[in-house]
């Protein structure tokens, strides 16, 4: 039977999550107050194998974040342009030793605090030109690190696994589909602005993850949609196509209880936001330090910059502390094109000017009625 998921990247509280009724469920290692989640909640949220859950620990593989503590270590020569649509996250060579040690490191966090795997966004990176004019073969290098990252992980828990979002076009390589266990797909039936996507589109990608069910891999698809109709029809189009689903909030702050399957029993008060437990993340040699909290932010729909990714779709946190310089210590030739705005708990300063002025109504909605900002892009309308 497929499996229900969540995609939980701020406003998290270990108690609702711990009572939620999802079988895989996606969070952001760090909380609101950009600290790590204790090994003791990561337990409680369902990781370990005493909880049937499977808990996944967010990293975007594909960029670099500004606000992540790990950003000052990498080299100048390792980022590549900025995002446009999301100041403060940086396209980032992925081939290189500098960004493989900054995986290491965070995936071995994950493994320490006891997370049952990690969730791997932005994988979609090699498809960008930047990519392209930079390694001669940017799919393999993206197969190659996502597999080196999860035999690192096994090695450590050998029931360790490795989800991925989106990047349906990366399954036809080998070894990229042997290192990974489960995938999300974002948008695979509904715009953000709930216009039906087109259905060649809708058959394409379901013709390169049909290879996930046949293996019986798991593939979760999540919409950004309200409203029963829209809701009911989004489950019994993944139950057509063998998929498990969840219907989100965009910005995917909180537990949506409004896209929850029929029967599968949401909670009718879900728990209270559990009180801060003390500091306690893992610590060690190769521990990150506690970074700036995360904010997803609203998706306008369009494609990025120069990508030439179909209907990408990433959820990153670009915030950064305001007042410093997030790369003071990079090389003098490197311009850092962000704003100096904090931006609390998320991902990143206000887009600019130039590209609000391309956003969809919800877009702009969403951007301007809380100021929160949904990483990456979605599928065009």
């Amino acid at each position: 039977m497929p499996k229900t998921g969540l995609y939980l990247l701020q406003g998290i509280s270990p108690a609702q999550v711990a009572a939620s009724p999802f079988d895989v469920r996606v969070i952001d290692a760090y909380d609101e107050d950009g600290t790590l989640w204790t090994r003791d909640q990561v337990t409680q949220m369902g990781g370990g194998s005493a909880d049937p859950h499977l808990l996944l620990g967010y990293f975007s593989i594909g960029e670099a974040e500004t606000y992540r503590d790990y950003f000052k270590t990498i080299p100048a020569s390792a980022l590549g342009p900025e995002n446009p649509q999301w100041k403060g996250n940086f396209e980032v060579a992925y081939w290189t030793d500098a960004w493989r040690q900054v995986a290491t490191t965070y995936v071995d966090n994950l493994v320490k605090a006891g997370y049952d795997g990690a969730y791997f966004d932005v994988v979609d990176e090699y498809q960008t030109a930047w990519a392209k004019s930079h390694v001669a073969d940017p799919a393999q290098a993206m197969a190659d690190l996502v597999k080196y990252l999860a035999d690192h992980a096994r090695a450590q828990n050998p029931n360790f696994k490795i989800w991925v979002n989106n990047a349906e076009e990366l399954l036809t390589n080998d070894t990229y589909f042997n290192a990974i266990d489960g995938m999300f797909k974002e948008n695979l039936y509904y715009t953000d602005s709930g216009q039906k996507q087109p259905s060649d589109e809708t058959a394409h990608s379901l013709g390169l993850m049909n290879k996930m069910l046949a293996a019986g891999k798991d593939v979760i698809a999540i919409e950004y949609v309200s409203g029963s109709d829209k809701v009911a029809d989004v489950h019994a189009q993944a139950d057509r196509d063998g998929l498990g689903s969840y219907v989100a909030h965009l910005d995917l702050d909180g537990i949506d209880y409004e896209g929850v399957r029929p029967g599968v029993g949401a909670p009718t008060n879900p728990a209270e936001p559990a009180s801060p437990a003390p500091a306690d993340p893992v610590t060690g040699p190769d521990a990150p330090i506690a970074g700036t909290p995360p904010t997803p932010a609203p998706e306008d729909g369009t494609e990025r910059g120069t990508d030439e990714r179909p209907g990408a779709h990433h959820h990153r946190h670009d915030g950064h502390s305001g007042g410093e310089d997030p790369l003071a210590s990079l090389d003098d030739s490197f311009v850092f094109r962000g704003s100096d705005e904090a931006c609390g708990s998320g991902r990143g300063s206000h887009r600019s000017g130039e590209v609000d002025a391309g956003l969809d109504p919800m877009g702009l909605y969403l951007q301007h009625g809380w100021g929160g900002h949904h990483h990456g892009h979605h599928d065009a309308a």
